[in-house]
């Protein structure tokens, strides 16, 4: 979740109910078991049902486990209030059920997800998990001998949750707890994922088309009409050589080119070393970019790598006619470890466990922010984006951007020279159609760097989290400029985690079609139906979607190609 930077509001107010302090529970010894016990309901089957304390179950949602007399307490360091209520675990979410849970709500204003409510967390949100044994808090993962008197859940988009179980019967508590670690901190297969369960049982649910939402960029014509709005069909092609993805797992199927490059070089190294196009600028300079060829240590095929890559890049760099700047992102730039320790380090000051933590840390925020170096990298992020723009727009040349697989940093420079130099990416169809073409057709592997599988650890880095916040900083500047609203980007990072959209779940288009199709046939019926997070009806009432739209954008008129010079707004960098 993005906050406005140098902003933090104090752990929440205690609550209207208190429980007695008189007990004191005491840890009780775990058995040594292995997989922990589920509940499945007869009804799994139904698209929707309710339990008995009226917790609502969406499409092929399963309950697993779950806990009575719980209290949900208040971020205080007394911990003496909060609410009773029912703690569940199904295989999409953990959600509280508050024993006023059906009290009426007055606020008809209130800002609402009609699929994740204030109390509910999906499995794929969870980042850590704490035990309090003894007033000490303690990690919890795989399998414990004891269970803690209190559970304390971190979340990925920067909320925190505290169960006190001190009341709780003993099998509940060990069914609750062991269930919540195991379903959110364990490896689990692609095909679990309860994107594919939601999807199975909404089969026969209407499908809405997605192209009402943004361009997806998955057919010929869409490509063909981006050059064409770009006015980059002169120098470029759009290509189908990777249909069917006979030439690359990792490229889209569709994809543009520079006009002279023969298709028969595209997959003379499975589409690496080839300069994809990104976005042409007004003056007819082009945004690409390039993976990096496979390191070589033959000298013979590292010559023929040589005279391949000279040869390729003569489609962009012909002097006088056109010249070409190669950035290469990989060696010259930020690495996907310094994001995320940088990150790592710029969350913990948002997760905060009690009111003491908060005013202990409060008094010197503005220099732990600094040195978490988050603002700094966001800043260098914008100032290469700034001169790249210079290189495409004073400069007239073309920039090559280069990256290893071209799929995490040339996604987001691309992106954020996009958002400052087109009106039509500021937009909210024009900026959902940019991350489709930028980060999906891109390939950007959102299920390593959200390690949504739990697999490895390595893989993760928050490039996308990056991408919004630097989009953030841009908004804030320059409000009348952005027709979506910083509430946009606030609800948009927090759909990364909800598996019901199937938009940041695959690593490639190739990925998400093979799934897809297996998944299809298997089940020897209709296809499956995918949901695209840009529908923003399913997640929010259209009084609510009111407040992702900017009431005080201006839409830029359209010019005329002399007067476009210089039409990009000025970006003031992040100064702490």
């Amino acid at each position: 979740m993005l906050y406005p930077l140098g902003l933090r509001k104090p752990p929440e107010s205690p609550g209207p109910g208190t429980h007695p302090s008189s007990f004191r529970g005491e840890e009780r010894a775990l058995s040594q078991e292995g997989e922990p016990e589920s509940y499945v309901p007869e009804l799994a089957g139904q698209p929707f049902r309710l339990c008995s304390l009226g917790y609502r179950f969406c499409s092929g949602e399963q309950l697993l486990c779950e806990a009575n007399t719980v209290l949900k307490c208040v971020q205080e360091d007394s911990c003496q209030r909060g609410i009773y209520g029912r703690l569940v675990c199904t295989d999409f979410k953990i959600a509280f059920l508050g024993d006023d849970e059906s009290a009426p709500d007055n606020d008809e204003t209130q800002f609402k997800n009609k699929v994740i409510g204030e109390n509910d967390i999906t499995l794929h949100c969870v980042d850590q998990i704490y035990g309090v044994f003894d007033e000490k808090k303690k990690t919890l993962f795989g399998q414990l001998k004891k269970y803690p008197e209190k559970l304390v859940i971190h979340c990925k988009d920067l909320r925190v949750f505290h169960f006190c179980l001190r009341y709780t019967k003993e099998e509940e508590v060990k069914r609750i707890v062991s269930g919540i670690i195991h379903h959110t901190q364990a490896p689990k297969l692609l095909k679990r994922l309860f994107l594919f369960s939601y999807a199975t049982a909404a089969r026969n649910n209407p499908a809405t088309d997605p192209k009402k939402h943004a361009i997806m960029f998955d057919t010929l014509q869409d490509w063909f009409r981006e050059l064409e709005r770009t006015k980059g069909n002169m120098k470029y092609k759009a290509v189908s050589v990777n249909e069917g993805y006979k030439v690359c797992e990792r490229l889209p199927a569709y994809f543009v080119v520079p006009a002279p490059l023969l298709e028969e070089d595209i997959a003379f190294f499975q589409g690496r070393g080839i300069p994809i196009w990104c976005w042409s600028c007004h003056n007819g300079c082009a945004l690409l970019k390039m993976s990096a060829l496979p390191k070589e240590q033959d000298d013979g095929m590292l010559q023929i790598q040589k005279n391949f890559v000279d040869r390729i890049y003569k489609t962009v760099h012909r002097p006088p006619y056109e010249t070409a700047k190669t950035e290469d992102l990989s060696s010259n730039f930020l690495s996907l470890q310094e994001i995320q320790m940088a990150y790592s380090k710029f969350k913990q000051l948002f997760l905060i466990d009690n009111s003491t933590e908060f005013w202990d840390t409060d008094i010197k925020w503005f220099s732990l922010l600094e040195s978490s170096s988050w603002l700094d990298i966001i800043r260098r992020c914008l100032k290469k984006a700034v001169e790249i723009i210079e290189c495409l727009e004073a400069q007239n040349m073309n920039v090559l951007l280069l990256e290893d697989n071209a799929s995490d940093l040339c996604c987001l420079i691309s992106s954020l020279v996009q958002v400052m130099m087109d009106p039509h990416c500021r937009t909210i169809f024009g900026f959902q159609s940019l991350v489709q073409k930028e980060w999906i057709m891109g390939g950007h592997c959102f299920l390593d760097r959200c390690n949504h599988l739990r697999q490895s650890d390595k893989e993760e880095a928050p490039v996308f989290l990056l991408f919004l916040d630097c989009v953030w900083q841009l908004v804030h500047q320059h409000p009348p400029a952005f027709e979506f609203t910083e509430t946009y980007l606030t609800v948009l990072s927090d759909s990364l985690y909800i598996p019901i959209f199937s938009t940041f779940f695959f690593n490639s288009p190739h990925q998400k079609d093979t799934n897809v199709g297996r998944e299809s046939q298997d089940s020897q019926s209709k296809p499956l139906n995918l949901l695209t997070v840009w529908d923003w009806s399913v997640q929010f009432e259209p009084k609510a979607q009111t407040l992702l739209t900017n009431p005080l954008y201006m839409e830029k008129p359209k010019l005329e190609k002399a007067q476009r010079k210089g039409t990009h707004f000025k970006v003031r960098f992040v100064r702490v």
